[in-house]
């Protein structure tokens, strides 16, 4: 028998039973000649948890209770007569012997399961009593009655017949309801053998699993089985959002369902929500009662309407699974039939939401069915609707026949831009081929408005930079269209294409000149064409140094991106990252997350919110984590943010993520993993990585510093010299003062420079490294004179720098564990033991005791001296590579 505390998962393994509600239960069933039944869905761990309590009590006094677990109720094709131990002369007698027969049953059963002691006290474990045959039930009722006998029952629902069981204040029925999302946690946890599950993963596998432990034990198997689950540093998390469910889970469930019941389970799984009458008319009353009594339908009260489901959402997905192409498309077929039927002549566009059904099924079906319909399903799908649904509709529309210009190219629009969010390449490129052949068609073309047909142009030419195309031809190209171009609008698309291919290929001092103005035009139609342009400027401003605009502009784009009916959820996210990115770059951390949980929030508010797939919020969870200094965590959300994208990225992001994981690796002393890092952010991916270059460039740099490299103060130099090529001078400044902290070598015309430089840098950033710039000066050996201050001094303008998001190195520590290193860092800096502890989410206790093992194994005794170590050794260490 398992152990007490867990619970068998699908696959055999063990996992953990929530501590409370196993307590509820045993205290519950604590008192002799109790009846606890326990009820809920089926697979939510209410039968082990009835066999958990049931060990618990006799644990409490060994020896002296007995446990006995009764097997399951018989299928109807079972040989097996009962559920109770069968004496073979009572079993003989006929039915019609009434209770007399069921009480001498009783007594035998009684006899048999407390070992033949009369005075000993027994548990009965009884599970699925709703499924006992009317004889077994009869048996536990006499049981019950008997007072010597506890017993602890499950059932997914009350009736009747369980009521009868027993009565009075010895009879308790709890609600075993679903598992919430901390408790779904340390399910999995415990199911997976890891210390934590991703946030994104565990929110995702406890909405479809509606905290069913089973339903959650399901997916983490089949992501397992598929190898889309990853384990890393204590954590899991699933690298597809799309999870896959097998039709294991439906038939396990499901397994005494006759055919028609069956087949009622997989018209309902295919159509649901049935909001319909047709298509529940079209069921048989008497399958869906019994499946309705096994809670395999459930009817839903939606939109003050009654709409039907199967009784799990993991349920019907599963179903889906198990079919084979050839059973959807009849399903999809006869629904679709059914729907058309009852509507008659009426026309369906009066209803959206059941339109979008009918197109749905039809397009599914291979059915003809009319555009004007397919038209307007798409437009209503089209703004925050399933992503996936959107592409499949806008690929219809696109190759539709009886689309015109306006609309073809719209759809073909959208499908591209989803394509590559979803990293569907084969959509992706069968839109492109499509836009290519609307442009071929003069009558089509003819048909578009200009900033559509520009539209489209651009969008080809943006795609294929993406794809590695010539950017000189490209840049040619766009200008040629921009000269035939006589529209506003449209020259305004046309100039942001520019923007976006110069920045996405790293020229971005050309993409600074090329960007739109900073003044607003009256124009809404201008501003919404010029809106990518602007995401890429804010970009650009940024690593210029120019904060305040870079935010101003993100913002203000941000909100006119949201009007109107050509709002683009992509262009509100990539402004959100740029609003957090700004904030991130000049050290206000504060703002930084702020605006970081505000896109989080939204994200989480819509499950099909476009944010899921970007990647965008979650690279601003690793940025923060390394501004705050939160290594470990960086570390943990950045790989399996990098394992993510190498799958898919639309927005290129993965070199920015590596350098960031980059840092945080070396930090920690992960010399290997920190340089296989470094070397995946060196890659020439075309797009927002590119465009951050100089921040990529800056973080890689700090992990050379952190890993010693010898080559550090040299890195540093070519990044100062190309970021004067590019006019960046928040990035310049931030080389050459990485080079000076190397080199220790700062002359006057370096102070003058780094100065010059601070003057076009907003807010305290500029000055923090200018003051470490001018204290390294005075107590290099060339600067400093006698009584000048020694290096330690440089303490206070390195804890500024570390406030704003700079970490610079401390001495190596080898044997210093992760953690360790992390909270040494922040100690060395004067932070308090409560302040460490709740910027790593750890207790204050815990703090101390990794600072006394820090301590034994630097050669220390306490935190001023550590703080000594660190501030003696940082600048000689540093001046040593320097030789």
């Amino acid at each position: 028998m398992a152990a007490r505390g867990t619970q068998t998962g699908a696959g055999g393994e063990r996992i953990a039973v929530p501590r409370r509600r196993l307590g509820d239960v045993v205290e519950a069933a604590r008192a002799e000649g109790s009846v606890t039944v326990l009820l809920g869905d089926a697979g939510n761990g209410k039968g082990y948890l009835a066999e958990q309590a049931a060990l618990t009590l006799a644990d409490e006094h060994p020896g002296m209770v007995s446990v006995h677990v009764l097997p399951r109720p018989a299928r109807p094709a079972s040989v097996i007569p009962s559920v109770f131990p069968v004496d073979a002369a009572l079993h003989a007698a006929e039915p019609a012997s009434g209770e007399a027969t069921e009480r001498a049953r009783a007594e035998h059963v009684r006899a048999t399961i407390g070992g033949g002691d009369p005075n000993g006290s027994v548990i009965l474990v009884a599970s699925d009593v709703d499924e006992y045959s009317p004889q077994d039930l009869r048996v536990l009722t006499e049981l019950a009655r008997t007072r010597t006998v506890r017993i602890i029952a499950t059932a997914r629902q009350l009736s009747s017949a369980i009521d009868r069981i027993g009565s009075g204040p010895q009879v308790q029925r709890l609600t075993i309801g679903p598992l919430d999302v901390e408790e779904s946690g340390a399910f999995l946890c415990s199911m997976l053998g890891v210390d934590r599950i991703d946030p994104d993963t565990l929110r995702r596998w406890h909405a479809a699993a509606g905290g069913n432990g089973y339903a959650l034990a399901v997916l983490a198997l089949a992501a397992d089985r598929a190898g889309d689950l990853r384990r890393s540093r204590g954590t899991a998390w699933a690298t597809r959002r799309d999870d896959i469910v097998t039709g294991e889970y439906a038939r396990l469930l499901a397994d005494s369902c006759g055919e028609r019941e069956w087949q009622a389970l997989e018209f309902v799984a295919q159509a649901e929500p049935i909001i319909e009458t047709v298509l529940l008319r079209s069921i048989d009353a008497g399958v869906l009662t019994a499946l309705f009594e096994r809670g395999l339908v459930v009817s839903h009260a939606r939109a003050g309407a009654p709409s039907l489901t199967l009784g799990h959402p993991l349920l019907a997905a599963s179903v889906r699974a198990g079919m084979s192409p050839v059973r959807r498309i009849e399903l999809d077929d006869r629904i679709f039939q059914l729907l058309i039927e009852d509507h008659g002549a009426a026309d369906p566009a009066s209803d959206s939401e059941r339109l979008v059904r009918l197109v749905v099924f039809g397009t599914a079906a291979g059915r003809h069915v009319a555009f004007p319909w397919v038209w307007r399903a798409f437009e209503a799908v089209a703004q925050g609707g399933y992503p996936r649904l959107v592409l499949r509709l806008a690929r219809v529309i696109a190759e539709h026949p009886d689309a015109d210009g306006r609309q073809a190219g719209s759809a073909a629009l959208r499908a591209v831009r989803i394509g590559r969010l979803l990293g569907d390449e084969p959509a992706r490129r069968g839109a492109l081929e499509r836009i290519a052949e609307l442009l071929a068609d003069s009558g089509l073309r003819g048909a578009m408005p200009p900033t559509l047909e520009v539209g489209l142009v651009t969008t080809v030419v943006r795609e294929r930079v993406r794809d590695g195309g010539d950017v000189d031809a490209a840049l040619h190209e766009l200008d040629e269209l921009e000269a035939r171009t006589g529209v506003e609008a449209a020259r305004a698309m046309v100039g942001s294409t520019r923007v976006h291919v110069l920045a996405y290929t790293g020229r971005l001092r050309d993409a600074a000149e090329a960007c739109p103005p900073l003044d607003v035009s009256a124009d809404l139609g201008i501003e919404w064409a010029r809106s990518s342009g602007r995401a890429m400027a804010a970009l650009i401003l940024e690593q210029q140094g120019e904060f305040e605009h870079a935010v101003a502009s993100a913002e203000h784009a941000r909100a006119l991106s949201r009007l109107g009916p050509r709002s683009r959820s992509d262009l509100v996210d990539i402004q959100g990252f740029c609003t957090l990115l700004g904030y991130w770059v000049s050290g206000s951390r504060e703002s930084a997350r702020r605006v970081f949980e505000g896109l989080a929030e939204e994200a989480s508010a819509d499950s099909h919110a476009e944010a899921h797939y970007s990647g965008l919020v979650e690279v601003g969870a690793v940025l923060l984590a390394v501004q705050e200094g939160r290594w470990m965590e960086a570390v943990a959300s950045g790989e399996r943010l990098a394992d993510r994208l190498s799958s898919s990225d639309p927005y290129s992001l993965g070199p920015l993520v590596h350098s960031a994981l980059a840092l945080a690796l070396a930090v920690l002393g992960e010399r290997d993993a920190a340089v296989r890092a470094l070397g995946a952010s060196e890659s020439p991916q075309r797009g927002v990585s590119m465009a951050v270059g100089g921040h990529r460039r800056v973080l890689a740099l700090r992990a050379r510093q952190w890993l010693r490299e010898p080559r550090a103060a040299v890195e540093a130099a070519e990044i100062a010299r190309w970021a004067s090529r590019e006019r960046l001078p928040y990035i310049e400044l931030l080389a050459r003062h990485a080079h000076a902290f190397e080199t220790r070598s700062i002359t006057a015309d370096d102070l003058s420079a780094a100065q010059h430089l601070a003057s076009q840098v907003d807010g305290p950033l500029g000055e923090a490294l200018v003051a470490h710039l001018l204290r390294m000066a005075s107590t290099t050996p060339s600067g400093r004179g006698a009584g000048a201050p020694a290096a330690e001094d440089e303490e206070p303008e390195i804890r500024l720098l570390a406030d704003l998001g700079i970490w610079l190195p401390v001495p190596p520590a080898a044997d210093l564990t992760p953690r360790e290193r992390e909270i040494v860092l922040l100690a060395a800096l004067g932070y308090s033991s409560r302040f460490i502890a709740e910027r790593l989410t750890i207790s204050s206790r815990t703090v101390e005791t990794h600072l006394s093992h820090a301590f034994a194994k630097i050669g220390v005794e306490n935190r001023d001296e550590m703080r000594e170590w660190v501030a003696r050794n940082r600048a000689s260490t540093a001046s040593s590579r320097s030789t």
